[in-house]
């Protein structure tokens, strides 16, 4: 896990190294084990590494282009892995972020087709895989995470991809004639020619959903590069291609359902396996949950010593999962830390973790994994989570929900006359919505008469019509497995960009077994019926028909009580937290004002919201989160006199 970055001059101006090394710096904590600079010309096909103690130009004038990297040491911790790192002749050069689990399968290959071996790292085999069979034909190799820049001079072209799933961040701008790319956009702020300026068109999606999907950003030209696609840069300019999407090979789907949970159990202890090679320390993320805890379990069988594990509790029962979290360690027999999560961590944690985001904190749970992180980094560097399997085998409500909608509403009209039955159906199941319209307007976090309160100018058809195109884009014959495809390419990919900036922030690599190419193949040919049910149930309806076949694998390592109990989801106290003393100065003196001046909401809807739950207890936590923290990014982002952040 490392921390990447560049500039192009696309008309050939000069690369400043000092800029360069600025923009390396402000991401250091992704990786504090080494760093290096590599300047180039594509036009002049040279390149020569930087002095990361030195920023004065050599060659004046002749390099167009800059590689800056940070290193976070998880493989051959010597000094061979440095990066930028070359072939043999300097002709080509990469910059590695993440971790390929399948990359030494291909040193054998390698090594008979010629090319010699410096290190032990999984980069100096991407680097010779490309070199041996192109760019496309070595993203398809890949199983794993990554953020990949490769720069080839004989081509005069520069690559940079993302994994398949999003697991590792990468951002690009194209600024007048000059390309910044990185895996952190704060990097950007250091560069002379970019201004972080708000995209309002942004805004309304942000509001509904709590982030920007495929490549949006909040701030003006800013674009995510999206999981599975690539760019190509040269002198003539950009073009962006996609190399892979969710759901394109299939296994035997007439396996019967003992077959599928011995190749489901096969699968994942394979990922799990995989994902355990480190030459430093490793751990796992137990939050209590299903997912978590089956990571834990398969982890626990694969590793020789001890396994720790890291949870975050509180001591509120409302919040805690302490009680699951004790079963899960017992059972897997595991060393558990658990660190106590109060107020006072929110306090001291909301703009720092902020600052690591580079987008509003927008889930306050977000804290929790920031502050697992920096309480669990003197014990490991490596932490193995649950994310991805909600989205992968249908884990969330609204699953369920469009389940019950596709099935029933054709029959709404003669069920509406059982008494009781109907009118809880016609309740449950608003037919002016269409089923893709209600899947997407589940995951809104406000209503619509909350928003239109907090921004009367919203563009209501606007943010729901980019939805709708997006969910059309993923249309897989049967409307589950597209609201599963829709969720996997946005609504998770925003989870693991949280997971990954939360931990690097205190440099530490988050693996996602989850994750695993033959696993998410596997799991995505399954008749639907295996992941989400339609069984009509007032009683645990959602927790016995979402996850299906998770949870019976679940059942087999635990027991029932465990696998099918209520979801929490890990809140925070939130409203705790916004009656204390601080937040009530934070709020009349900074947040307030701020929103009032800025004028992208409505300051007497949020000023409403805060004085209701003061007042009357009344629950509007989330609500009120969402507008201070948008606010709180604003003020670190940009607000130009809130440079003191860069320095978190």
């Amino acid at each position: 896990m490392c921390g990447i970055l560049g500039i192009y001059n696309l008309n050939g101006a000069p690369c400043s190294p000092a800029v360069l090394k600025r923009m390396t710096i402000s991401q250091q904590h992704r990786g504090p084990d080494d760093s290096g600079i590599r300047m180039f010309s594509l036009t002049h096909q040279t390149s020569c590494e930087m002095s990361p103690k030195k920023t004065e130009k050599k060659k004046n004038g002749s390099f167009e282009g800059g590689l800056g990297f940070n290193r976070l040491s998880i493989l051959d911790l010597s000094s061979d892995g440095h990066q930028p790192m070359c072939n043999h002749d300097g002709s080509i050069f990469i910059a590695f972020n993440g971790e390929i689990y399948n990359a030494f399968d291909y040193q054998k290959e390698l090594s008979a087709a010629g090319y010699t071996f410096r290190s032990k790292t999984d980069t100096e085999v991407v680097l010779y895989l490309y070199e041996h069979i192109g760019f496309e034909a070595m993203l398809d190799r890949l199983n794993g995470m990554f953020a990949i820049c490769i720069v080839d001079l004989n081509k005069r072209e520069i690559f940079l991809a993302r994994d398949h799933f999003g697991i590792k961040p990468l951002y690009w701008v194209k600024q007048g004639n000059t390309v910044l790319f990185s895996s952190e956009v704060k990097s950007f702020l250091e560069h002379p020619d970019f201004r972080a300026e708000l995209d309002r068109s942004h805004v309304d999606e942000y509001l509904t959903f709590r982030y920007c999907a495929d490549e949006d950003f909040l701030l003006k030209n800013v674009k995510q590069l999206q999981p599975g696609y690539f760019l190509r840069i040269s002198s003539n300019g950009i073009t962006k291609k996609q190399y892979w999407e969710i759901g394109t090979k299939n296994y035997d789907i007439s396996l019967d359902e003992t077959a599928i949970l011995n190749k489901l159990d096969q699968l994942l202890g394979e990922s799990v396996e995989r994902q355990l090679i480190s030459d430093v320390k490793l751990g796992c993320q137990l939050s209590g949950g299903i997912d978590s805890s089956l990571v834990t379990a398969y982890a626990r069988r694969n590793f020789g010593a001890d396994l720790e594990t890291f949870s975050i509790v509180f001591q509120d029962n409302e919040f805690s999962e302490d009680k699951w979290i004790s079963q899960a360690a017992a059972k897997c027999n595991v060393h558990s830390h658990r660190y106590m999560m109060g107020v006072s961590d929110i306090i001291t944690s909301f703009d720092k973790a902020t600052w690591h985001l580079d987008q509003p904190l927008n889930l306050p749970n977000s804290l929790g994994i920031y502050l697992l992180a920096e309480k669990s980094k003197d014990i490991v560097t490596v932490l193995l989570s649950g994310e991805g399997a909600d989205e992968l085998f249908g884990g969330y409500s609204r699953y369920y929900d469009v389940a019950l909608r596709s099935r029933f509403t054709p029959l709404l009209p003669g069920l509406q006359l059982i008494p009781g039955l109907g009118g809880r159906l016609a309740r449950k199941f608003n037919t002016s919505l269409s089923p893709e319209d209600a899947f997407i307007l589940a995951s809104a976090t406000l209503s619509f008469d909350d928003l239109k309160k907090l921004r009367p100018e919203m563009d209501w058809n606007k943010t729901l019509g980019k939805r709708q195109n997006l969910l059309g884009r993923f249309d897989s014959g049967r409307i589950i497995k597209q609201c599963l495809k829709y969720d996997m390419q946005t609504y998770m990919v925003d989870l693991l960009v949280r997971q990954d900036k939360m931990t690097m922030a205190h440099s530490m690599e988050n693996r996602v077994p989850f994750l695993d190419r033959k696993l998410v193949d596997f799991v995505y040919s399954l008749p639907v019926d295996y992941l989400v049910g339609d069984s009509l149930q007032f009683k645990n309806g959602y927790s016995k028909n979402t996850k299906k076949i998770l949870k019976k694998l679940a059942e087999q390592t635990f027991d029932n009580n465990f696998a099918y109990r209520t979801k929490c989801g890990f809140p925070l106290p939130l409203e705790e937290f916004f009656k204390t003393q601080y937040f009530t100065d934070y709020m009349e003196q900074c947040i307030l004002p701020g929103i009032k001046n800025r004028g992208v909401f409505q300051e007497t809807t949020v000023r409403n919201w805060w004085t209701q739950l003061k007042m009357s207890g009344q629950k509007n936590g989330r609500k009120i989160w969402i507008a201070v923290a948008f606010e709180i990014w604003a003020q670190i982002f940009l607000d130009t006199s809130n440079n003191s952040y860069r320095g978190l």
